[in-house]
């Protein structure tokens, strides 16, 4: 198209990206990003439906993008989408991938202001220890059970909405003092239940959030925070993984004998199940 010549689209696309990445946007939103920054500089001088067309959603989809974004309306977001290509103000920036790597190592960076100390105390004293993450925690549930399994006497792993509460219910029963909660957006009321569950029948709540603002924390005990990557279509939980595996690491370090026997007796069985050449 006309609009398209002499443009440089790459400052414009940046533009974009950062103003994605500023906000909390669902999947499908992110989807439309990135459908748009392969759009440009046309796309800045599109309906709502010529948007939606090529991007394979509804045209309401496309108006609440630019209301998740901070805009009034879409034809306030057309206005400074316009401004973006048409300005050559904003500076330049790297591929989208690249700008999530970026996010990832900030958020990284950020674990180094956590203390893990009440949550280790609280987790290394449980017997049965049990763990819960539903929906998109569920993988950094299974994730630290998996290994906690190989260094822990009693691991319980929930992952399922419809029986969260049981297993809370079933894990106090049993003699637990505490709880290990992973807790990603989109928050599960199921997760918030089981929290307000395990508090009220007296388990130490430790809980792995994206944020220190996370709508439940006053139900946690202890909060520790590991940012998600939010650049990409679906939330980057790297930085979750190293600070639940950190935390696992200090949890066998409170019994480094009892992690040393159990870590021998597992190796010892390697060989019935690893692949060899």
């Amino acid at each position: 198209m006309a609009q398209g010549q002499g443009l440089d689209t790459q400052r414009a696309e940046s533009w974009l990206l950062d103003l994605a990445q500023r906000h909390r946007l669902s999947p499908t939103q992110r989807q439309i990003v990135q459908r748009m920054l392969g759009m440009f500089p046309d796309v800045a001088f599109l309906s709502t439906i010529e948007i939606a067309e090529q991007a394979g959603v509804s045209q309401p989809t496309v108006t609440r993008l630019a209301t998740a974004l901070g805009f009034a309306g879409f034809p306030e977001f057309r206005t400074a989408l316009r401004h973006a290509v048409l300005s050559g103000t904003t500076d330049r920036d790297d591929a989208g991938e690249r700008r999530a790597v970026d996010q990832e190592r900030d958020n990284l960076d950020s674990l180094k202001r956590v203390r893990l100390t009440d949550a280790v105390q609280a987790l290394a004293a449980t017997s049965p220890l049990g763990v819960i993450g539903l929906r998109a925690s569920a993988a950094l549930a299974d994730y630290f059970g998996y290994f906690a399994r190989r260094v822990l006497p009693a691991v319980t792993v929930c992952t399922e909405a419809g029986g969260v509460e049981d297993a809370v219910l079933q894990l106090h029963q049993q003699g637990a003092t505490a709880l290990l909660v992973f807790a990603m957006p989109r928050y599960p009321a199921g997760t918030v239940a089981a929290l307000r569950l395990a508090r009220k029948l007296g388990l130490t709540t430790v809980v792995i959030a994206d944020t220190a603002l996370v709508p439940f924390a006053v139900d946690a005990d202890v909060l520790l925070v590991a940012p998600v990557g939010t650049g990409l279509v679906f939330d980057s939980h790297a930085a979750v993984v190293v600070l639940a595996i950190s935390l696992l690491d200090a949890i066998a370090g409170t019994d480094p004998q009892r992690t040393q026997q159990r870590l021998e007796a597992h190796e010892a069985l390697v060989d019935r199940w690893v692949h060899h050449e």
